[in-house]
């Protein structure tokens, strides 16, 4: 049944909007006496009722026989389909695709989506309800379902949400770039620092399909972050009954092959009695693969190493560190004797996840009218030993936002006096003040200002006495490489840090990957 309306008294619309609970652009044309369909779905007692309403309000109306045809035959591939085209009416940049096996729609939000979530929709129940709806009424279900999807809120994803969730182990840079790309309503993933670079977040499974849990999902499920967090643990525990098997060269590691390997470092019971001696030391360069040994096994550790940098060729990189558990608390290790390989590895992994945050924030400073200068996180070789050191530069008169770096290298373009390159923890107690930490991951500074002549003089005195320091340490290997070898080797008078630096990066285009050397 339909009820509608003509009338000619604006005097009535107030009273039109309430009784429909319609907006008044829908609501005007019956107050104008022009005409419009105002309810659709109803049964003939509830149509006599709203008929008698409307001539309260001093409004014609009539009743009209429904001629929809019925759509109990419809598919529920073809109920996906219509159900679609609404949330795109709603949300026109979001991607949907129709995962027939599951039965379920997955959903990826667009760079301008008011509802920022990737979504994985249950159809089955939504599409027995729609068949069961009224034809008159399948419309207007259908808006409703699709406003509430996007939402987060439908069937299947309040009441089951806790037996799809799944701790997962993440680069800290993956999240900063998530924020960096969403261009509004951006609802901040959940999070839970692990170490250095690594965090612990929430994913939702369902199926095929795999998506990062927000705090806009719990809104929605109307689950607080401390049941998230317990049920996904609950739920990596029941499905990781397989102990840790050991290699030849002392190295365990998991046969789960889920893709939550790297997930299992979070279960200390995994790794209790584990290591004979020692502590155990875990690395997870992959989402997939977890390795484990002793920190006392040197072999081991050797062997451990070498099959991350595998991996890392194959896969896409999680963490190129290695991890001591003390006190039930993950921590960096560095063994003595891989601590250049290591150090190559993680300069490389921290070149990367900047090179891809500054690429981001070039696009957002650039749209939003910014004028920053967003400074390049550079690597170089630095040192007697040659080693691989990061840097910035910090010029005076230009904002920037500075990486976190090793050096940090002050320069001043108009004075023509060399670069002042000092390491960035000595630096920070005096220039800490000019600094703005932002909310970006990997860290970034913001620099609007520039040290005062006092500041520079200090900081002149801290590069001066690294120089001399480097000097003196190369005279003592020159005297050592002496008495070891004939002939005598002279190493050359031993440069500043920053031209070594500066040197460096001019060859660096043109230079291997980190991990690869």
């Amino acid at each position: 049944m339909g009820v509608q309306a003509g009338s000619q008294r604006e005097r009535v619309e107030a009273r039109l909007m309430l009784l429909f609970r319609r907006p008044l652009e829908a609501v005007r044309p019956v107050a104008d006496g022009n005409g419009a369909l105002l309810k659709k779905g109803l049964d003939l007692d509830s149509a006599v009722r709203y008929r008698d309403a409307l001539a309260r309000c001093g409004c014609d109306s009539v009743i009209e026989e429904d001629s929809v045809l019925p759509v109990a035959r419809a598919t529920l591939a073809e109920y996906a389909t219509l159900l679609q085209a609404q949330l795109q009416a709603l949300d026109p940049g979001r991607r949907w695709q129709f995962i027939a096996a599951d039965s379920e729609l997955f959903g990826v939000p667009g760079p301008a989506s008011p509802y920022p979530l990737e979504l994985l929709v249950p159809l089955e129940r939504m599409y027995q309800e729609w068949l069961a709806a009224t034809p008159a009424a399948s419309e207007d279900l259908l808006r409703y379902t699709a406003g509430m999807v996007l939402m987060g809120n439908t069937p299947g994803m309040v009441e089951e949400a806790a037996r799809h969730l799944l701790p997962t182990v993440r680069n800290s840079a993956e999240r900063g770039q998530a924020m960096l790309a969403a261009a509004r309503g951006y609802s901040p993933l959940l999070f839970r620092p692990l170490c250095e670079g690594l965090e612990v977040g929430l994913v939702y499974q369902r199926g095929s399909v795999v998506h990062r849990v927000a705090q806009a999902h719990l809104d929605a499920w109307d689950m607080n972050e401390e049941a998230a967090f317990e049920a996904a643990f609950a739920n990596l525990r029941a499905r990781s009954s397989l102990p840790l098997q050991s290699s030849p060269q002392g190295v365990f590691g998991g046969l789960w092959d889920d893709g939550y390997d790297s997930s299992r470092m979070l279960l200390p019971e995994l790794f209790s009695g584990l290591v004979s001696h020692g502590r155990p030391v875990a690395m997870v360069p992959t989402r997939g693969l977890l390795m484990v040994c002793s920190d006392k096994n040197d072999i081991a550790l050797e062997a451990m190493l070498k099959a991350a940098i595998d991996a890392m060729r194959e896969e896409k990189m999680l963490t190129p560190r290695m991890l001591r558990l003390v006190d039930g608390r993950w921590q960096p290790f560095v063994p003595a004797a891989l601590s250049r390989r290591l150090n190559s590895l993680a300069k490389y992994a921290e070149s990367n996840d900047y090179r891809l945050q500054k690429e981001l924030l070039k696009a957002r400073t650039a749209a939003s009218g910014q004028d920053l200068y967003v400074a390049t996180y550079m690597v170089g070789k630095t040192g007697p030993e040659q080693r691989r050191t990061s840097a910035c530069t910090w010029t005076r008169g230009v904002p920037s936002l500075l990486p976190k770096t090793d050096l940090l290298c002050f320069t001043d373009p108009a004075s023509g006096a060399p670069p002042i390159t000092v390491s960035w923890d000595e630096a920070l107690p005096v220039i800490g003040a000019l600094l703005q930490r932002t909310d970006d991951c990997p860290p970034r500074y913001l620099a609007d200002g520039f040290p005062n002549a006092l500041q520079l003089a200090q900081l002149a005195e801290y590069a001066a006495a690294a120089r001399r320091a480097a000097q003196e340490l190369a005279r003592a290997q020159a005297a050592a490489h002496a008495q070891e070898h004939a002939p005598t080797v002279i190493l050359a008078p031993a440069r500043p840090a920053w031209y070594s630096l500066r040197t460096v990066l001019g060859r660096w285009a043109d230079a291997k990957s980190a991990h690869a050397r």
